[in-house]
């Protein structure tokens, strides 16, 4: 911008130079075709940039600047491209006053900086630059000069530059710094290119008048650095609200920025007021930021917590936190009621597959205590987790034939407070290889050449103990570690065209090195039962576990045929084109020895109680990491029936065939067997289940049904009584389960309504808040669910038949094309209880989002919660909240 100014006061030298007069002309300009377009040297240094930064316009008023400042220009620079100049109206150089005015619709241009105004005057006396609008016929300001720097543009009503001094002042200035907007009365830039303004509003919203705004009398802003404020005040909607800032720090580099984080605030019937989230976030650099965020409370409950996001394009991202909580007691005057300790941690990492060709690697890991969630009384959808599961896996394809695989997987129940982790589990895989397969093939291949073998080795560590004990040293001692290793032979042919057969033979042989010695101790023993009373034991089973190195062998011989029949049903003169059967059965053998038999050394026997009778026990322990061989004789006969049913339908979008496939039924399979060898109760359960993942493109469907051909004693225990011979009836019915779910929307209302064109703001909202994303392209969602559980007969009767059915529901919509209601809620019919339920009401205020949401209370769930949360959508402030919670345990 600077250039711009050289080179008008350049311009001015070179008329005063050549004895000029006063000479006006319309649509004056440096161009291809003027005479002014060489090159010519600037009086003045053009180095230094106009005001502020490459992101702030420029305007001046005719109100005069001072100038105490000396100005060396003996050594200047020169233009090096033309600069172009035009004015719709006329450019008059006045000799006697030494001033240059361009009048309607001046337009300067040099390089990439652009300047549009009204008029712009140009005063040689004192180095004074100014630009203005104009007022029109109704007396609105209009034309006012708009400033183009490298693609960055900017409005002020006027500004004025001196260029001795370079120092300059903006008058209602309004630009915008990456996806800040500011709006400031007065600016005054130094030498220095420092902005000092006066009533300035701080925004993320894009209006010319925005919604909201920080409000600071006096600011200073270093251009692509930071903004400081004194006191600011938040307004939203021209109201001011009780927030109000010391002093405020405000980012307007370009790219990530650090800065504080708002907290909420808000009163719990535990907690009392609370101030929660608030902190700092960090922005590293371009791949890693830190969040630090604190809690404090009223009852003296407290916490802090901090969590990393870390992202490197094209290789990995992910997001690893940590949060501690010491929570007070709800009534600290009760007898043992002392203060308790909570934690949580969390690490997702993602990889891109590309990033490491042949390998693989991902993490999802949630650790806590089991009392976290109830403490933190954060949200009441996580309290109504009950259980985790965490994973870190790797993969490694070693050549064409082995791969590698390695897993570190935590298991945990919040109710029992058991955790369990492998640490690790590693697997030496080998692809199925055929030796026998010639290299050359001609003709048709033999039998044997279909021989294949797979090879697999396996080591894991385990263990499992109560998160309170975890680590303790008796419990560290408590690890369980093994090797196995499976190897199989198969060898896969076709008979008869139709009919696929494949014979296999599987060896496992599994290694351990800790083994048991139970035996039988006769002494009395006293013991406190869990009611407190005194159990007396007379004599006990004892175990003794020593390190030994051991291994435990099984094998098994299978043969199994299957084929495929296909059936077309065709209709003419129907909107329904065909229906498709594909049927197919399978036949199985399978052969496995008694491995329990004490020859085998795998199963020793041990007495049980004070009467002598004695039991088998695995030498290994009955909870080995890969289990231990089985017991009794198996040679049984399995079969299954399964059947896929799909349709064509006309359809006028496919011209060619005009047709189109609609699932009917994925799986309708029944199954069954015969055990020839076992001692009693031969045949096997027959098990029905029927699967449709969408019916007409429409519904999901689940169904699986248990049926008996053995009837139970009085304990409901299966015996060797057929249920025929008992109650008339070929099969028991045993247990069901019904799964129906549909999910219905309507179509968008514009065709860019997707996640991957979502602006900036809304992606980083959804990264912290996936559950709080409502679309209002999408005018309605409606999704329904319903399950059916069936099971007949109880220890104590076994006639009684137990139903379990709930049903659930979730819709949102839009009452206007701002304003959205969302309900979730089901209802469990065997108890007649309505189950968790959630309402809630959002508007889309532009640049702000206001929503309500209420958990009523119920029998099962007695935590009531209102929350009324307004946040803004910009990815700069996405922190900041302005948000009210009243919570409460109701008696119930």
């Amino acid at each position: 911008m600077a250039l711009f100014f050289a080179t008008v006061v350049l311009i001015l030298s070179n008329i005063l130079n050549e004895g000029g007069t006063l000479y006006a002309q319309k649509k004056i300009g440096i161009g291809a075709e003027a005479d002014s377009t060489k090159q010519m040297k600037p009086i003045l240094g053009v180095s230094d940039s106009l005001l502020l930064s490459n992101d702030t316009s420029y305007v001046f008023t005719t109100d005069t600047i001072s100038n105490n400042d000396t100005l060396d220009i003996a050594n200047e620079g020169e233009i090096k491209d033309p600069i172009i100049y035009k004015a719709d109206d006329s450019l008059v150089y006045d000799m006697n006053t030494k001033k240059m005015y361009l009048y309607n619709a001046a337009d300067v241009q040099y390089q990439k900086i652009k300047l549009k105004a009204n008029e712009i005057d140009f005063d040689w006396n004192d180095f004074n630059l100014m630009a203005r609008g104009n007022t029109d016929s109704s007396g609105a300001y209009v034309n006012t000069p708009e400033f183009e720097d490298n693609g960055n543009k900017f409005e002020a009503d006027s500004m004025k530059y001196n260029f001795k001094s370079k120092k300059g002042l903006v008058y209602k200035v309004s630009t915008q710094e990456g996806e800040s907007y500011l709006h400031s009365d007065v600016v005054k830039k130094n030498e220095y290119d420092e902005w000092y303004g006066k009533g300035t509003k701080y925004t993320t919203c894009d209006l010319d008048h925005p919604h909201f705004y920080f409000k600071a009398k006096k600011i200073k802003m270093v251009p692509n650095k930071v903004l400081v404020t004194g006191p600011a005040n938040l307004w939203v909607g021209d109201v001011p609200t009780p927030l109000v800032l010391p002093f405020g720090l405000f980012p307007v580099k370009q790219g990530r920025k650090s800065g504080l984080i708002m907290p909420e605030y808000g009163n719990d019937a535990i907690f009392g007021f609370f101030l929660r989230g608030g902190g700092y976030y960090w922005a590293m650099n371009d791949y890693v930021g830190l969040r630090f965020t604190t809690q404090v409370a009223t009852n003296g409950t407290f916490g802090a917590g901090v969590s990393a996001q870390y992202a490197l394009r094209y290789k990995f991202n992910g997001n690893i936190s940590f949060y501690y909580l010491r929570s007070r007691p709800s009534d600290p005057d009760l007898p043992g009621a002392k203060s308790a300790n909570s934690y949580s941690f969390s690490w997702t990492h993602t990889q891109d597959p590309k990033s490491i060709p042949n390998s693989t690697f991902g993490a999802n890991v949630q650790i806590q205590s089991a009392d976290y969630y109830a403490a933190s009384r954060n949200t009441s959808q996580q309290l109504l987790n009950t259980s985790f599961n965490s994973g870190v896996n790797f993969t490694r394809r070693l050549g064409n034939l082995f791969s590698l695989n390695m897993n570190l997987r935590h298991t945990q129940n919040l109710l029992n407070r058991t955790i369990g982790f492998t640490l690790p589990e590693i697997t030496l895989s080998m692809s199925r290889v055929s030796p026998f397969k010639s290299k050359v093939q001609t003709g048709k291949p033999k039998w044997y050449e279909n021989i294949g073998l797979t090879y697999s080795l396996s080591f894991r560590n385990s263990l499992e103990a109560i998160d309170s004990t975890l680590f303790r040293t008796e419990t560290l001692n408590k690890f369980r570690l093994g090797i196995q290793q499976n190897f199989r032979i198969d060898a896969p042919i076709t008979a008869f065209k139709y009919l696929n057969i494949n014979p296999s033979f599987d060896y496992t042989e599994r290694t351990y090195f800790k083994v048991q010695r139970k035996f039988w101790d006769p002494d009395t023993v006293f013991v406190a039962g869990t009611d407190g009373n005194i159990d007396t034991l007379f004599g006990q089973v004892k175990t003794d576990t020593a390190w030994g190195f051991g291994s435990a062998r099984n094998l098994g011989l299978s043969v199994s045929m299957s084929t495929k029949l296909i059936g077309i049903f065709k209709f003419k003169n129907s909107k329904l084109k065909a229906i498709k059967h594909v049927f197919t059965p399978t036949l199985s053998f399978n052969y496995t020895p008694d491995f329990g038999r004490q020859e085998w050394g795998y199963y020793r026997s041990v007495q049980n109680n004070a009467d002598g009778r004695q039991g088998l026990y695995p030498v290994f322990g009955n909870d080995a990491v890969f289990g231990s061989a089985g017991t009794g004789r198996v040679a049984s006969l399995n079969w299954s029936l399964l059947n896929n049913f799909e349709m064509k339908l006309f359809s006028k979008k496919d011209t060619v065939n005009h047709e189109r496939k609609v699932g009917l039924l994925d799986q309708v399979n029944l199954t069954g067997g015969y055990n020839f060898i076992a001692d009693s109760m031969r045949l096997l359960p027959f098990n029905f289940s029927v699967q449709a993942a969408r019916i007409f493109n429409l519904i999901n469907f689940n169904f699986n049904a248990v049926f008996d051909p053995y009837a139970v004693d009085s304990f409901n225990r299966r015996y060797n009584t057929f249920e025929w011979e008992k109650n008339k009836r070929l099969l028991r019915f045993s247990t069901a389960n019904i799964s129906v779910s549909t999910s219905l929307n309507s179509k968008p209302r514009t065709a860019t309504a997707t996640t991957d064109n979502a602006p900036k703001y809304m992606a980083d909202y959804v990264s912290y808040n996936p559950n709080q994303i409502y679309d209002f392209d999408i005018p309605w969602n409606v999704s329904l669910s319903y399950r059916f559980n069936l099971t007949r007969g109880t220890p104590l009767n076994p006639d009684t038949i137990i139903t379990v059915q709930s049903v659930s529901a979730s819709l949102d919509f839009n009452l206007t094309a701002k304003w959205k209601i969302a309900v979730s809620s089901g209802f469990d019919i065997s108890r007649k209880q309505v189950t968790l339920t959630n309402v809630s009401v959002i508007r889309d205020l532009h640049c702000w989002e206001l929503s309500f949401a209420w958990t009523p209370p119920i029998p099962s769930f007695p935590f009531q919660q209102f929350t009324i949360l307004l946040h803004p959508k910009s990815g700069t402030l996405k922190d900041l909240k302005l948000q009210k919670k009243n919570a409460q345990l109701q008696d119930l």
